[in-house]
């Protein structure tokens, strides 16, 4: 089961506040940053390659689901 939520109130400080408020429920993850240059940035903590695999496929496939559904809230 998974759950998809914008972290608000901005995109830095609504992930940190996010990852305290949930830091002893974390137990893997997969995320991708898009940086300021235009580069991005994934980091991820996992137990195997399979585990990481999934984490990102779960992701992509809540992202196409959350757009189907018109619920993809955007920045702008």
């Amino acid at each position: 089961m998974s759950n998809v939520q914008r972290v608000f109130p901005g995109p830095t400080n609504g992930l940190i506040n996010w990852m305290e408020q949930n830091f002893h429920e974390i137990d893997g993850y997969v995320a991708t940053f898009n940086m300021k240059d235009g580069t991005t940035m994934t980091v991820y903590d996992a137990e195997s390659y399979i585990q990481a695999v999934g984490l990102a496929e779960i992701g992509k496939d809540n992202i196409h689901q959350l757009a189907h559904d018109d619920e993809f809230i955007t920045r702008k």
